[in-house]
């Protein structure tokens, strides 16, 4: 009987020992996932609060006029404001899960150059058009009311009007034609003498 009890002991001690690990590791857990989930949620919220700043502010259209730009600057900046939001809401949990810094430091790396590759890809061919727009505006060759004639495109057409991306023309067929500015600039660009009625 005596050595039954000793055992039920033995075995109740193993048991809270047990208990003793598993219930901190289970509580850091519980409180990384809260970490995670109230991070993700602050950073819709913060998504949805710019959209609504940049629609009641008309900040689009005014960053649309003077850059060109086709994708609105409320998507861009609430994108990368609510991505740096869910960032650090992975680290403040991986910390509280006692991961070590060198891998958290190692996986914001990761997802910083992750981030940016989007960006620079995404937005390649809006710096060179708005580098080749910056050329062209300096070289001052052409500028709206000119008709021209973009050689290697076959269009031709009156300047309507020129941004920072694009340039606007309007053919003789009564057509709207938007040429990004780095096809301007790599084209041969011809003022005919000769200029149909506008």
């Amino acid at each position: 009987m005596v050595n039954v009890t000793n055992n039920t002991a033995i075995l109740m001690d193993e048991a809270n020992a047990a208990v003793s690990i598993v219930n901190p590791l289970i509580i850091k857990i519980v409180i990384a996932i809260l970490i995670f989930f109230i991070g993700f949620v602050i950073g819709k919220i913060a998504q949805k609060l710019i959209l609504k700043f940049f629609k009641i502010s008309d900040l689009d259209r005014i960053f649309k006029k003077k850059t060109g730009l086709k994708v609105p600057m409320s998507v861009i900046v609430s994108t990368v404001i609510s991505y740096f939001i869910y960032i650090v809401a992975i680290v403040m949990a991986l910390s509280r899960l006692g991961i070590t810094t060198t891998v958290i430091t190692t996986i914001v790396i990761i997802l910083v150059i992750i981030l940016m590759l989007f960006v620079i890809f995404g937005l390649n061919d809006v710096f060179a058009n708005f580098t080749a727009g910056l050329l062209i505006k300096v070289k001052g060759n052409i500028k709206p009311g000119d008709y021209i004639r973009i050689k290697d495109k076959r269009i031709e057409g009156y300047i309507i009007s020129m941004t920072m991306i694009n340039i606007r023309l309007e053919t003789k067929k009564d057509e709207i034609v938007f040429i990004p500015n780095m096809a301007v600039f790599q084209s041969e660009i011809i003022k005919p003498k000769k200029i149909p009625k506008h």
